[in-house]
């Protein structure tokens, strides 16, 4: 049976009486061995050539449509510009697990001019589902070819969006073409992530002040990237951050210490926070906390926030406010205190403590927002 990069493909079924079909609107050229071609030069069984015609967006969907996909195994997208990290990503993966960078290039079928190139390795993981990574290496990067990466976005279970060194207008038009395709009906991927360079504060504001949809679950990472190792890193534990268990999804009482952990250390990642927690708002106790500096006192921070908290939700029901309280913030001396509860347990709620000087207070709320959802 041919393969593709997406799966096997499957015959299409033929009506009883009806029409032959037309050609498609995408043919597969795929060879199975290394071997030798009449001019001399090598084949490699792990290249494909995708030839279409009409609109390149449209050709992937069909293509991807005819592919029966593999129930044990997860996709992420990566979508790299600029070609920062992701080939190097892709290339480092295949050398440490010793699977093979297999790639499929789209090629116009008229001209058969290459419009893009689709690079792919699978990611073993022991006692858990193989990853699939992906990276849409853009040769015309103009026009109708910019939806390529989305398709595969569309249909991944993470898409995650490196921003290399970009212009504000470069930056400022993909956000806009990414928020446009996550709201057309065929993107059926829950959750995007962004790696932003160090100290891209205006990038993370764009990010936040944009009307996502709210079922997609955004998260940024701005922490500095030195490497295909430390992209990889990052980009795993924000995959492990979106895994939830059987147990954990029927009991919204639940308490995942590991997943608590993790949005601790990623509120931790912005910069000029030194102190994140997760407090029990009815007795103030400290439920877990992470901290940079010995001399911030998370357990007597929550002591004093708890009954701030229940004051506010008094007045908040005082005023007869519709809704139900969202965030606050406490502003003393060199830093600000902001707090989130969480809405599907009430009774605790995030906080984090950041430098007055460094203070980006719209990221702050955006990842405070982010955590409150990953718990809830």
């Amino acid at each position: 049976m041919l393969k593709s990069l997406f799966g096997e493909l499957v015959p299409t079924a033929l009506k009883p009486g009806g029409p032959m079909p037309e050609f498609a609107a995408t043919a597969v050229l795929e060879s199975t061995d290394t071997r030798v071609a009449d001019d001399g030069r090598m084949l490699d069984r792990h290249q494909q050539d995708l030839f279409f015609s009409g609109s390149p967006a449209a050709a992937m969907r069909e293509h991807m449509a005819q592919a029966r996909h593999a129930d044990d195994v997860r996709t992420i997208t990566l979508l790299d510009p600029t070609r920062l990290w992701a080939p190097g990503v892709i290339k480092a993966l295949s050398d440490a697990t010793g699977q093979p960078v297999e790639r499929l290039h789209l090629r116009q079928q008229t001209t058969l001019t290459t419009l893009a190139t689709l690079e792919r390795t699978v990611v073993p993981r022991r006692g858990d589902a193989s990853l699939k990574i992906y990276h849409a290496d853009l040769r015309v990067a103009e026009g109708e070819n910019l939806a390529i990466p989305f398709v595969l976005m569309e249909r991944s279970q993470m898409a995650a969006v490196i921003v290399g060194p970009m212009v504000p207008g470069e930056v400022e038009a993909m956000l806009v073409a990414l928020r446009r395709a996550v709201t057309q009906p065929t993107w059926n991927c829950d959750s995007l992530l962004f790696l932003l360079p160090p100290n891209a504060l205006w990038i993370a504001s764009k990010i936040a002040a944009l009307d996502w949809p709210s079922k997609l679950h955004v998260e940024v990472i701005d922490e500095p990237l030195t490497g295909t190792s430390s992209v990889w890193n990052a980009l795993l534990a924000a995959w492990d951050r979106q895994q939830t268990t059987p147990e954990q999804a029927a009991d919204p009482a639940a308490i995942d210490a590991r997943n608590v952990a993790r949005q601790l250390r990623a509120l931790m990642s912005t910069d000029g926070v030194i102190g994140a927690a997760l407090v029990d708002a009815t007795d103030g106790d400290l439920l877990a906390g992470e901290s940079r500096d010995s001399s911030v006192d998370l357990k007597r921070a929550a002591a004093a926030l708890a009954p701030v908290l229940r004051a506010h939700r008094k007045a908040h029901e005082d005023m007869g406010l519709v809704g139900s309280l969202e965030e606050f913030s406490v502003t003393a001396g060199v830093a600000h205190h902001l707090m989130r509860p969480l809405a599907r347990r009430p009774h605790q709620f995030l906080f984090a403590r950041i430098e007055r000087q460094h203070a980006n207070l719209a990221l702050l709320r955006f990842k405070l927002a982010e955590a409150e959802r990953a718990l809830g």
